[in-house]
């Protein structure tokens, strides 16, 4: 019992860095309001404590895995991480894996078949992402290829969520916008995790801008967030009423967005970075709140 009760106090001290539960909950919360909405047109307490605690456990599963796969690098690259000083254990994390995996996996089977059968799907792709599809390391070295593949995980969550939200949804107009909108918001928030101000990349070779350089890392973000601002607009546009305030609320998100890849540009500051990442999370948000109320 006292070992149990130490990993849970490693674990919260864990997750204030690598995995802030209630900032990756509110994150969630605007995708899974607007998933619901499109699918069913409305959203219930089930549908969205369900969507949450699977994406939350999913999401943290994914990130064990990471931290396993990673070891060796992060021992050597990344040594302030809690893993590497010894805040927690890779004992720990397997004990709070299995947690999350029992909690997924309970929780999709109460859903529906089709959750769980999604659910043992994703699994066993995490499995292969564990093992790196089983091309040993030279795989990592194929940087965009090798963070677009894990990626892949993050799109299945999003069908599983349509799945929680009717089990009988289909890839309708809408919801295929919807899920490629939502599908450039997961890999603009990839993307943006691995910018780093100059002098902060480290030595790892494992951020966007180390092989990209800050100029060019900001105008591939400023090319995904125009698509992202598209898809919004294309279901908003399939939307019989749209209530006035969209468009100037629409406008604010944007012109916040595109204010702070300018200031970081000139700046190159850590503190502008993260306004950057903090913007667009704010944006993607908040399109995704309009939809939910436009629909």
């Amino acid at each position: 019992m006292t070992a149990f009760l130490t990993t849970i106090s490693n674990f919260y001290s864990y997750q204030k860095e690598r995995f802030p539960v209630i900032v990756l909950g509110l994150s969630f919360l605007p995708a899974i309001l607007s998933s619901g909405a499109v699918v069913i047109g409305s959203v219930n307490l089930e549908f969205l404590t369900l969507s949450l605690i699977i994406s939350l456990t999913y999401l943290l599963h994914v990130r064990i895995i990471d931290e396993f796969r990673d070891y060796e690098h992060d021992l050597e690259h990344h040594k302030d991480r809690p893993l590497s000083v010894g805040a927690i254990t890779l004992h720990d994390l397997r004990i709070i894996d299995w947690m999350a995996i029992i909690v997924l996996v309970l929780s999709a089977l109460y859903s529906s078949l089709q959750a769980l059968l999604i659910v043992v799907v994703m699994l066993g792709y995490s499995f292969l992402a564990r093992n790196e599809f089983f091309l040993g390391r030279k795989f990592r070295k194929h940087f965009y290829l090798y963070n677009a593949v894990n990626l892949v995980q993050m799109l299945l969550l999003q069908v599983l969520v349509y799945t929680l939200a009717s089990d009988t949804f289909a890839f309708t107009t809408v919801v295929f916008i919807h899920f490629l909108f939502t599908a450039t918001g997961t890999i603009i928030f990839e993307f943006l995790r691995k910018v780093k101000s100059p002098g902060n990349d480290g030595t790892g070779q494992d951020t966007y801008t180390w092989f990209l350089g800050l100029t060019n890392a900001l105008l591939v973000y400023a090319v995904f967030a125009i698509v992202n601002i598209l898809f919004f607009v294309k279901i908003i546009f399939l939307m019989p009423n749209v209530p006035a305030y969209l468009l100037p609320t629409s406008v604010v998100l944007v012109i916040g967005t595109f204010g702070t890849i300018l200031l970081n540009k000139f700046r190159k500051e850590e503190k502008t970075n993260q306004w950057m990442q903090l913007s667009f999370m704010v944006m993607y948000g908040g399109f995704n709140i309009l939809i939910f109320l436009t629909v």
